[in-house]
């Protein structure tokens, strides 16, 4: 009882002394040394009342060194409260700004013209970015607002998908039909080579050795053109690479597509606008 006792005083004078220094600050004008220095003996007196230790001095932490060594410690405050103090938003910032910057490398194909990237083409690229996040992190103030915003974040989420896998389907699927005209190209080789074998006989059953001479050469030809096609297959232009390039082309388009969900939460957690 006698503890907390002593506790209400000691709250009730540091109210008291509060108020002191509140009502002489409003009241008196510092511009004087003595003023300026009557104004730290109050605020010494508070905090050796907050402190509970007679001894404490305010004093000692306002001479030139310590002032000047507070001064060239500001960056190091500056760090150690927005990074160290804050480690866990710290490394949602950083894993957000390497996301944006993949999703933005991802973006520039989309919008370069002639395969050209120039400074507008990052604009463009930065610009869709920045919206997504804003819309991301946004929230609304009542219903018609949400559902407004709401349907922004849906038409830019898919503004955003289609930019960022349109250059992932138009590779898979020049390389899918790079398999399939290769594989068209060989069977048309083979039925012009079972025609030349045709034409061959005809010319040497009718007597026509010159005919089947040069027929002969124009099916070498072929031949070394259909050998060329079947090494192309042969290295990975088929049918069961092309499968396999198709679900890694689908791989690619979902790694994309997570990555921006996972912006998404990232933005929420620690932005607010």
């Amino acid at each position: 009882m006698q503890d907390d006792k002593e506790k209400v005083e000691n709250g009730k004078e540091i109210l008291r002394q509060i108020k002191n220094i509140k009502s002489s600050f409003e009241s008196e004008l510092v511009d004087h040394v003595e003023e300026e220095m009557s104004f730290l003996d109050k605020v010494n007196k508070l905090v050796r009342t907050i402190l509970g230790d007679d001894t404490l001095s305010i004093y000692q932490a306002l001479d030139r060194e310590s002032l000047e060594r507070w001064k060239k410690a500001r960056f190091s405050r500056w760090f150690k409260k927005t990074v160290i103090n804050n480690f866990r938003h710290t490394m949602y910032f950083m894993l957000l700004a390497t996301i944006t910057g993949f999703l933005v490398s991802e973006a520039l194909t989309f919008y370069a013209i002639d395969n050209v990237v120039t400074t507008k083409v990052y604009v463009k690229a930065l610009l869709t970015e920045v919206c997504f996040i804003f819309l991301s992190g946004y929230k609304s103030k009542d219903i018609l607002e949400k559902v407004w915003v709401n349907a922004l974040r849906v038409g830019i989420f898919f503004l955003m998908i289609f930019v960022i896998t349109s250059q992932t389907f138009k590779i898979g699927i020049q390389g899918s039909s790079e398999v399939n005209l290769i594989e068209q190209q060989i069977v048309l080789v083979q039925e012009q080579i079972k025609q030349k074998e045709k034409d061959i006989e005809y010319f040497k059953k009718i007597g026509w050795p010159r005919n089947a001479a040069r027929t002969t050469i124009e099916k070498q030809d072929l031949l070394q053109k259909l050998i060329s096609l079947k090494e192309e297959q042969a290295k990975g232009k088929n049918k069961d690479v092309s499968k396999i390039e198709t679900y890694k082309m689908y791989g690619r388009a979902a790694f994309r597509v997570l990555l921006l969900f996972i912006s998404v939460l990232i933005t929420r957690r620690i932005f607010s606008f």
